[in-house]
């Protein structure tokens, strides 16, 4: 058998010999310590994953590779794993070397990983032999491997991480005849043990930072939710004797939660591998940021102050932030640590910077104002840019005779950036942030030079039927560095501000009457409330604007005289916010034509551009608007905008111009 050390014999042998004294007394008076000093800085780096052990399975050696990488940046001391180290049923004894291997040793292989591996047990270890991971057998096959007693604390001079079983807690478990509960059974007498030890110990504690690590949540918004049981009888323990912060797995995302009662963070770490469960509930916590996929987590502390960063599969920042001893701040979430992260994109710096910071605002659904993204005009002063919708459709339907003419007028124009108005992947979106539809649909089709330029994207309702949250990830833009997805903010270009409004929650049938399709309502629902946030944020950012020119982007019409027609949700809630605030364009796709209608009574122009792919509907129906041109085949748009006037075109799939439009912005406005 094969013996890994990455860390001094010394060490090697004290743990050794702990481990042996307390699995050989189960119900030790105190909870055992291994000491784990810090660096000659008095520094602490640590890395944190849970959930992960498939055989590499489920993009678990894509986040292994990246806590490689991140732990050589980091000089990482240690690793926590926060349970559920062998899917689906544990290890079946000491002697499953194979299984032990397979999604362990062969898969965290980075030197940097080669550090002592701090270990708590899920409920998935419990279901095979729970004993087996503190075996002395499971050291000898990888020297790495630290589980002692099942709860156990790392004394690490700054701080001491109290690693605590949580299985025992969740009462429903012991209905279920599969858990190993040897050396646990009566429960209650294991917990009382078990609580009293801990209390003890974090009274007994002198460590600047107390961290408690388990792998059941006790607060969180993902699928499992908050864990009664450890609020009910952890949780006191931990605000009575200060822990600073609770680590867990379970839930399978990264997400952070601050208490409302207490200086306690809640932090999970549970994305090792199988993510995207898609399911979220309410907390009564404060959620400061969730993320639904694969990553781990990473922690630098010091005396003076303690910072925290998530990272997905491709090594991104999602969020950072910091505390401090005397106070806990936020200090500004991912944009605050993308420096050094920022040269692995392949954007240019500035636009990296301002992205990372708005994956952060994106994940915080409840935001007070819409995000926002500074893109400049020419040195002429004019803008120029394309717009096109409904178009994801692998080349199919005219895609790729409309993409070609997009690259050809893009030239001419010198655009800045394009337009997407939504329903980007048909038929239902993009099954994760690993779906090749991304790049079959679109970096494989839109491939002329000029269209390398900022794609800023709202979502439509055929992306709402897959996973919505994967087009606003980060793991999108490793991909293809032009793609900005957010469901609602706001591109300033200086003449003109674009307020992009996130259309498809408005539309109750979705909800209401989804027939054959699922909608993925993740960090929207409750409707009322998303909506009610989307349109005070909106007019908020429209009354603040001082640009010339305010254009307001959806997926869906307000003016239609095509297949779909008018949306009724947005002419009763949208439009009186767009009439008040002298909004000058509204922008959608949805029906797959191209048109221009003028309102009779306001100066707002209803353009369509949803003519990517698939169109010719053959449908026209009337409008008490007024139409100015309507085509009911596949095309684009273009808009052209200086401070005194605005152009506009309309293009067919061979680049013939179809209709245009000019309105001058007088001197003294409406």
């Amino acid at each position: 058998m094969r013996m890994r050390c990455g860390w001094s014999a010394a060490a090697v042998v004290a743990v050794v010999i702990v481990v042996g004294v307390m699995v050989a007394s189960p119900v030790a008076g105190e909870l055992a310590r291994v000491e784990h000093p810090t660096k000659e800085d008095g520094s602490l780096a640590v890395l944190v994953v849970g959930d992960w052990g498939r055989k590499g399975q489920y993009n678990q050696t894509l986040v292994a590779t990246q806590m490689g990488v991140i732990g050589e940046e980091l000089a990482a001391d240690f690793i926590l794993s926060t349970g559920d180290n062998f899917y689906n049923d544990g290890l079946t004894g000491d002697n499953d070397t194979a299984s032990f291997q397979e999604s362990f040793t062969n898969i965290y292989t980075a030197d940097s990983l080669q550090k002592p591996w701090y270990i708590v047990l899920g409920n998935h270890d419990y279901t095979g032999d729970a004993l087996a991971q503190q075996s002395p057998a499971i050291r000898a096959v990888d020297s790495r491997w630290t589980s002692i007693n099942k709860s156990f604390i790392v004394d690490s001079d700054i701080a001491e991480f109290f690693l605590v079983d949580t299985v025992p807690f969740v009462q429903k478990y012991w209905n279920e005849s599969k858990f190993d509960w040897r050396q646990v059974a009566p429960r209650d007498t294991y917990l009382s043990t078990l609580l009293t030890d801990l209390g003890d110990a974090m009274s007994q504690s002198n460590a600047t930072w107390k961290i408690v690590v388990g792998h059941h949540t006790i607060s969180s918004g993902c699928e499992h939710g908050n864990t009664t049981d450890l609020v009910a009888m952890l949780l006191p323990v931990l605000k009575t004797y200060g822990a600073d912060m609770y680590i867990n797995g379970h839930d399978h995302c990264l997400q952070r939660i601050t208490s409302i009662d207490s200086p306690l963070e809640f932090i999970t770490s549970g994305g090792g591998s199988r993510a995207w469960a898609g399911k979220f509930k309410q907390t009564s916590d404060k959620l400061e940021f969730i993320y639904d996929g694969q990553g781990f987590l990473s922690m630098q502390l010091t005396m003076a102050e303690a910072s925290f960063a998530f990272y997905d599969v491709t090594g991104a920042v999602l969020y950072s932030w910091q505390l401090t001893k005397s106070t806990s701040t936020n200090y500004g979430g991912a944009a605050a640590a993308a420096g050094d992260r920022a040269a692995r994109s392949a954007m240019d710096a500035p636009v990296i910077t301002l992205l990372v910071f708005l994956v952060a605002v994106a994940a915080a659904t409840a935001a007070a104002e819409m995000p926002r993204m500074e893109h400049p005009r020419k040195g002429d002063g004019s803008l120029s840019l394309l717009a096109v919708g409904d178009w994801g459709r692998r080349g199919a339907y005219n895609q790729s005779m409309v993409a070609a003419q997009m690259g050809i007028v893009g030239e001419k124009m010198d655009i800045d950036f394009v337009i997407s108005t939504g329903d980007n992947f048909y038929k239902n979106g993009l099954t994760g942030v690993d779906d090749k539809a991304f790049e079959e649909y679109f970096s494989d089709i839109y491939t002329a030079k000029s269209l390398h330029k900022p794609w800023y994207t709202v979502l439509g309702n055929h992306d709402y039927r897959g996973d919505a949250l994967a087009q606003l990830s980060p793991v999108l833009r490793k991909v293809d560095s032009r793609w900005i997805c957010i469901k609602s903010f706001v591109v300033s270009a200086e003449i003109a501000d674009f307020f992009f409004v996130d259309t498809t929650p408005f539309v109750l049938k979705y909800w209401t009457d989804p027939k054959n399709s699922k909608y993925d309502w993740r960090g929207v629902s409750p409707r009322e409330t998303y909506i009610a946030n989307v349109l005070k944020d909106l007019e908020d950012a429209l009354e603040q604007s001082k640009a010339p020119w305010k254009i307001v982007v959806g997926h869906h019409a307000i003016r239609s005289v095509s297949q779909h027609g008018d949306t009724k949700e947005l002419l009763e809630h949208l439009l009186p916010i767009l009439k008040a605030h002298g909004v000058d364009l509204y922008l959608n796709g949805h029906d797959h034509c191209l048109e221009h209608i003028s309102s009779r009574d306001s100066k707002i122009q209803y353009l369509t551009s949803g003519a990517g792919s698939k169109a010719w509907r053959g449908v026209q129906t009337a409008n008490t608007d007024k139409v100015e041109f309507f085509y009911d085949g596949q095309g684009f748009m273009s808009l052209r905008l200086t401070v005194a006037e605005a152009s506009l075109a309309f293009y067919d799939v061979a680049g013939k111009i179809l209709h245009t439009w000019m309105v001058a912005k007088p001197a003294t406005g409406y």
